[in-house]
């Protein structure tokens, strides 16, 4: 069987977790390959946990020794741009974390290197592989709930209250952004993917650890897409609760669609028309397009999303073919000028 292999380019959490991505394919899905990490890229020597994969601290090394299908980047998001210019000159193909790039300028530079290059690309917006917002996608299409009136979507995590995060790479300002860049991006790309492209956001943003944070730590957003649907995007760094919220819903004229994205395999439906409530759950053949396992084999939304979106870029690679679900370059750099829109049209 064929080895699609990958470098990994940084080893911090969320590369350890695109590394587990690549066991969990391997072990559990059918695949016609084995998705091998077969290089990781970091700063000094480390002692890797990956038995299969060879430290480097060279990129040049890297790529001249080991026998490479594509690129992961998964560093800090002000040196995307110069690991996505070396890809382009090693004429390698590239799955990058989110967000692109730390601004708009880097963000269109690294798109149009992809572009004139024709490097295959794709973007970690991992939460269009849940099933739920498929469901979703589908249910607003089919014209499910009528006219849409508006929507909310929010993401609270409270991590960042900890003042263990003082000082790391997220907090200060040559990162582009907080909590709006940082998690936010991920429901500006669920906007577009679900309801259309965002093309007004107004914006305010709260810095609450002013003595450890150069970014927001909160942001609260009012958005309108192309189709006149205005609607709410709140995102916290710093919001405690007993389960941190991962809300999408939308209302309409006949009733209205949530999604708890914690609970990915499962949409309520409320019908206004006779006031009942129902669940809307994945077919089959939805998990199996996503490549999403059934629930019983689930290892939590997060890590199983990550997992889909790495099969199905793998597999693009495999079969030389363009996922209609991915995210790509393209997607990201539309996501990348919603958020500088709303830090330029910020009111505070």
């Amino acid at each position: 069987m064929k080895n699609i292999n990958f470098g990994i380019i940084g080893f911090g959490s969320i590369a350890k977790t695109h590394a587990l991505s690549a066991y969990d394919a391997n072990l559990r899905f059918n695949l016609p390959y084995t998705l091998n990490p077969s290089s990781v890229l970091t700063r000094k020597d480390t002692a890797l946990t990956l038995p299969s994969a060879k430290n480097y601290t060279s990129f040049e090394d890297m790529i001249h020794t080991s026998d490479l299908h594509f690129l992961d980047i998964c560093t800090p998001n002000n040196t995307h741009q110069d690991y996505v210019e070396m890809a382009v000159k090693a004429n390698l193909p590239i799955y990058c974390e989110k967000p692109l790039a730390e601004n708009l300028e880097a963000a269109t530079k690294m798109m149009e290197l992809v572009s004139e290059n024709n490097i295959h690309n794709a973007v970690a917006f991992m939460y269009r592989f849940l099933p739920a917002i498929n469901i979703l996608k589908q249910e607003i299409k089919k014209g499910t709930i009528g006219s849409l009136i508006h929507f909310k979507i929010a993401t609270y995590h409270s991590s960042y209250l900890s003042s263990a995060k003082a000082g790391t790479w997220r907090t200060k300002a040559a990162s582009g952004g907080g909590a709006l860049l940082d998690l936010g991006v991920h429901l500006i790309d669920l906007i577009h993917y679900v309801l259309g492209e965002i093309t007004d956001i107004t914006s305010n943003m709260k810095i609450h650890f002013k003595d450890r944070s150069y970014v927001d730590e909160y942001a609260f957003c009012n958005v309108i897409t192309n189709e006149g649907t205005e609607g709410t995007l709140e995102v916290s760094r710093i919001s405690a609760e007993t389960n941190n919220r991962d809300a999408f819903e939308i209302y309409g004229e006949t009733g209205s669609l949530k999604v708890n994205m914690k609970q990915p395999y499962v949409v309520e439906y409320f019908n206004e028309t006779n006031h009942s409530t129902s669940l809307l759950y994945p077919s089959k053949e939805l998990l199996e397009t996503l490549n999403f396992p059934q629930e019983r084999a689930c290892l939590g939304f997060f890590q199983s999303a990550h997992t889909a979106s790495l099969i199905v870029f793998a597999n693009s690679i495999y079969a030389n073919t363009v996922s209609e679900i991915s995210a790509n370059f393209s997607d990201a750099l539309k996501v990348q000028r919603v958020v500088e829109m709303a830090y330029n049209n910020s009111n505070s």
